[in-house]
């Protein structure tokens, strides 16, 4: 992948334009972290999220095996970091995990599964060495 900005979300001095919710599954329950990242678009969020300022976490939730997926949220809401309206369900039957987000139809969100996650982590680490 070519990266397209001039200046890496994590480097730039702006204020966050996007949440994120990295959903893992953690036995019993479904853990939810919130974040609010920078970006011009949803990749350049979750890049932002695996590269920015704390992302040393971020990059070891990432890669763990109970990484359910991602979630982009355009626009920066105090409820979303609080008590983000996402719901996951059991597995289907081929072990995809059943996410449902209740968001007004005009709200733009990105959803990013583990394997679409992990590639974009290691395309960053590629380019721009580990964090």
């Amino acid at each position: 992948m070519t990266f397209e900005w001039q200046t890496p979300p994590w480097q730039r001095h702006v204020d966050c334009t996007y949440m994120v919710v990295t959903l893992t599954d953690a036995g019993d329950q479904i853990g939810m972290a919130a974040s609010a990242v920078r970006g011009d678009d949803a990749t350049e969020a979750l890049a932002d999220l695996l590269m920015g300022p704390g992302s040393a976490a971020s990059t070891a939730a990432v890669l763990q095996p109970d990484l359910i997926g991602v979630v982009v949220r355009e626009g920066v809401d105090e409820l979303w970091l609080t008590r983000p309206p996402i719901q996951v369900d059991a597995k289907d039957t081929v072990g995809v995990w059943d996410v449902t987000v209740d968001a007004p139809p005009n709200e733009e969100l990105t959803w990013f599964s583990p394997t679409d996650t992990r590639r974009l982590l290691a395309q960053l680490q590629d380019r721009y060495g580990a964090t």
